[in-house]
């Protein structure tokens, strides 16, 4: 059951459009049809921030150096305090 709210003024154009997409699709509901965007794309969205693809050349060097790394230094120290500080993963 969805419980937030969400209000949203738009050109009225924009919603003849989002009108006609939503019937042509068979969705319940314009709202319907802008939940399902709306989940669509911010998955899209955080999975593109979140993830990376690398070339296997890439990820295999990039191995290759994690395993001969030494101790870390102070500066990658630090690094690793302040992106956890920033909420980076």
């Amino acid at each position: 059951m969805a419980t937030a709210r969400l209000e949203v003024r738009l050109d009225k154009n924009i919603k003849a459009k989002a009108e006609k997409a939503s019937a042509l699709l068979g969705a319940k509901s314009l709202t319907a049809y802008l939940i399902s965007l709306m989940d669509e794309n911010a998955t899209k969205v955080i999975a593109q921030h979140e993830s990376m693809t690398v070339k296997d050349d890439i990820f295999d060097r990039f191995m290759n150096a994690c395993t001969k790394a030494r101790k870390p230094n102070q500066a990658l120290t630090d690094a690793v305090v302040f992106a956890k500080k920033q909420g980076i993963k």
